[in-house]
């Protein structure tokens, strides 16, 4: 065994697989049916009894109710177990999961002779910090341990690919539409360095969407027609059996498909109790129409993951396919175009069902396995630590390592040495002395593109050969480039009470990472309160409103927690950290009150959207889409945001997964993503509505900026001045919104800078209180003191007036510069 982990598992929603990393190569492993990939199924006919693969899925379409499939997404969300009537059991989506990482483990301990202790697991980009949880708990219950590291789907393919010696240089676009998640990579490699340089994706796009967006809007429709079915849909829980003998037509329609021009489905059916046959002849013009929005919205994501590279199309060497949707011939045609598509060079020379498998062991043969607790030393005996990295790419690596045990006299009287007698030439160091501390180091020379392993020896000062545990070691020599790490998917941050959204890890950085940010608190918090709490919520995501990004937990500041009373305006600092696989940890510290707390992030109690729920935004979402289409044609932009919104499908797609919610959880999740994607769309829109009312905030800001740089400006300011109107001019002739608001609001935090550095500030801010307060009964008092203090000229005792008057305002209005907008 190595000291790497050298298995990677690709836990997908429809298959999944497993490969294995030893001697320089990769390998596959197939399973108990000699094929690559295992269908993520689990059927129990009874309780004692327990299948994975393709005979539980093959009984998806006669026993329903004892088999679960696709049930990746719902990892995370309580409430939606699946219950196994026969069996009399009921198995969340994490143990369900755990089954499948059984089989996948089970199969490699058939090709090499032991189970493996742990892995390296990947995940969609997108999955949100519930589901990665999730995924955790459900390798440990498969007897992987609790320290599996978890990898993104797209960098895993990117490991495939890039590390290949026959890769070349470039820039490439990893293309990763799976069966029930998408995710875009774009990554650079040269002869040095393999980069991730950044992700878009969406863990609710994938082929399963297209597979029942053809049974919802073509098959169905017309079995309900030809048999006279009035009710036949997929929220009546009687035709569930059907449902499934109809998906599972769809899914074989894909495939055939993808090599012939028509394919012809005959199903089974059961109305009334009696078997009906459907029959019907699908074209491959008719997947094409269905799968359309389904293919525009994850090349517009494509797009989206380039343009936050810097990049355009035509910088892209060549795309890569993964996922067993990019068989497609209408996807890949599409993809070739250079208008409607990326038109860079298609790659599809791995297996696009099983290479993400393939990259995961790649990376797991660069993680060190997890340690494990240190034996017992045998009396007399030693211990060897070695701290060395497991892969290189160099083939004289420096290693080191430390003794540990009772020494007789100093660690300086004993001594290692190294062996490899299996190496081509074989390798023997010389005596090496420790140190001071039982430490070492040695240059040792290892095969290229193999696995070497090394003894290690320990004589005492006499030339005694010394026990020592364990006393091998592990080191691998991977041909290609360094990988550069793995990045954050998605920006992490703060919800403001006013509906704001600030970030304190954006989305890109390399992790692991650490991000730090100071907030001021929106309303106060008193001893005397016994049972109050100060939230803070959590929430990860790119969109300037909160409620438009995923929450993932709640910092509390509890006033059972509190020596003293914490007003308004209190400063909360914000520490995120962020390990390798994603998962994070909050930490707020109160310095007012000397208290630090962490994030209460409740993984566990995070449940579906109710159908109600969803069928409420959905037509909330229907009334505004009616309103901007109303107004749409003030803005050329408008217009255009609109088109791709009815060409990507979205409000189509929210429609069909609100409707199937009653019956199916899985839809739920999707429906609840398609609508936030939705608002969020819609939003762009109405931003690009007001251009001309940013535009002429814009220009007012910029001329009380100008004025303020002649009264008080340096000659810095007065260059800053330049290069602000240079920008903003080039966002007002672009007439991007977006663009717009980040000038505007760089034109604001300066003219608050200016503001402040002037001698008149604490006049300028009262006047601003007094405005916002005048109604307000508390302040009269103080402003009638301020206006005392302003006509005798003392204007220095204006401050702790100001800060009480703040102290008065409401949240909205709140600004953390100057404390009003």
């Amino acid at each position: 065994m190595s000291d790497t982990i050298d298995v990677g598992i690709d836990l997908g929603t429809t298959n999944s697989a497993v490969a294995v990393a030893a001697g320089g190569r990769v390998t596959v492993v197939k399973n108990n049916d000699n094929a690559d990939t295992t269908p993520s199924a689990v059927w129990l006919p009874r309780a004692d009894t327990v299948y994975v693969g393709q005979r539980a899925r093959k009984r998806a379409e006669t026993d329903p109710d004892n088999t679960a499939t696709e049930f990746k997404q719902l990892m995370g969300y309580e409430g939606t177990a699946m219950r196994f009537v026969r069996a009399e059991v009921e198995l969340n989506p994490e143990q369900l999961s755990a089954e499948v990482l059984k089989s996948l483990r089970h199969n490699v301990a058939s090709a090499l002779g032991e189970p493996p202790d742990a892995a390296v697991i990947t995940v969609p980009a997108a999955f949100a910090l519930n589901q990665r949880n999730a995924t955790l708990r459900a390798a440990e219950l498969a007897g992987l341990g609790s320290a599996c590291p978890l990898v993104q789907e797209p960098v895993a393919a990117a490991f495939a690919f890039g590390l290949r010696e026959q890769a070349g240089r470039g820039r490439w676009l990893v293309f990763d539409f799976g069966g029930g998640t998408f995710d875009a990579a774009v990554l650079y490699r040269d002869d040095e360095e393999l980069q991730v340089l950044h992700h878009a994706g969406d863990r609710s796009l994938g082929g399963k969407l297209i597979d029942w967006a053809l049974v919802d809007r073509v098959l169905a429709p017309a079995v309900a027609q030809e048999l006279g079915l009035k009710d036949f849909t997929r929220s009546v829980r009687r035709w569930r059996g059907n449902f499934a003998r109809l998906k599972a037509a769809a899914e074989q329609a894909k495939i055939d498909l993808s090599q012939n021009e028509s394919a012809e489905l005959i199903i089974e059916l059961v109305v009334d109790g009696q078997e009906e046959t459907f029959e019907v002849t699908l074209p491959r013009e008719a997947l094409d129409v269905v799968a359309e929005p389904f293919y525009v919205r994850a090349i517009e994501l494509a797009r989206s993951a380039l343009t936050e590279a810097d990049l355009q199309t035509e910088h892209l060497d060549r795309v890569l396919l993964v996922g067993g949707t990019t068989l497609a011939p209408g996807l890949r045609e599409r993809l070739a175009d250079p208008v409607i598509g990326l038109g860079a060079p298609l790659d599809f020379s791995a297996d696009p069902t099983t290479v993400v498998a393939y990259g995961a062991a790649l990376f797991a043969s660069t993680v060190r396995r997890p340690r494990r607790a240190a034996p017992a030393l045998r009396p007399g005996g030693f211990a060897l630590e070695m701290t060395h990295e497991p892969t290189v790419t160099v083939t004289d690596p420096v290693v080191a390592g430390r003794v540990h045990g009772d020494p007789a006299g100093s660690w300086t009287k004993y001594a290692v040495e190294l062996s490899n007698p299996d190496a081509r030439p074989p390798f023997r160091s010389a005596r090496i002395a420790l140190n001071a501390k039982g430490a070492f180091t040695c240059e040792v020379d290892i095969d290229a593109r193999q696995t070497s392993r090394f003894r290690v020896a320990l004589f005492d000062g006499t030339g005694t050969e010394c026990a020592l545990e364990p006393g091998t070691f592990t080191i691998t020599h991977r041909f290609g480039p360094e990988f550069e790490g793995i990045r954050l998917a998605d920006s992490l941050g703060v919800q403001h009470a006013d509906g704001g959204f600030s970030v304190v890890v954006r989305k890109g950085v390399t992790l692991p990472a650490l991000g730090h940010r100071t907030f001021k608190t929106s309303g106060a918090l008193r001893r005397t309160e016994l049972d109050a709490v100060l939230r803070i919520p959590v929430a990860e995501g790119e969109r300037s409103r909160g409620e438009r990004n995923r929450l993932v937990g709640m910092l509390e500041v509890r006033s059972a927690d509190i020596t003293v009373d914490l007003p308004m305006g209190s400063d909360v600092e914000v520490t995120f950290e962020i390990d390798v696989s994603g998962m994070v940890s909050v930490v707020a510290d109160v310095p007012a009150v000397d208290i630090q707390t962490d994030a209460v992030i409740n993984l566990d109690g995070v449940a579906p959207p109710t159908p109600p729920q969803l069928r409420e935004q959905l037509r909330e979402i229907e009334q505004r889409l009616y309103l901007l289409r109303n107004s749409a044609h003030l803005a050329p932009q408008a217009q255009q945001l609109l088109l791709t919104f009815d060409r990507q499908g979205t409000l189509t797609t929210a429609h069909e997964q609100v409707a199937a919610s009653d019956a199916s959880p899985d839809a739920a999740v999707a429906a609840e993503d398609r609508l936030r994607d939705a608002h969020a769309e819609l939003d762009d829109v109405a931003d690009a509505l007001a251009v001309p009312e940013l535009v002429r905030d814009l220009d007012e800001r910029l001329g009380y900026v100008e004025m303020r740089v002649h009264q008080i400006g340096t000659e810095r300011d007065r260059h800053r001045l330049t290069d602000l109107r240079a920008r903003a001019e080039d966002a007002i002739e672009t007439r991007n919104s977006k663009a717009l608001r980040k000038q505007l609001d760089e034109a604001s935090e300066y003219h608050v800078d200016l503001v402040r550095r002037s001698p008149d500030f604490p006049v300028v801010l009262f006047h601003s209180l007094e405005d916002a307060l005048r109604s307000t009964p508390e302040a009269a008092s103080l402003l009638r003191e301020g206006g005392r203090i302003i006509a005798a000229g003392e204007h220095w005792q204006l401050t702790l007036i100001n800060h009480r008057l703040l102290l008065l305002l409401p949240p909205n209005l709140r600004d953390p510069a100057i404390g009003i907008l």
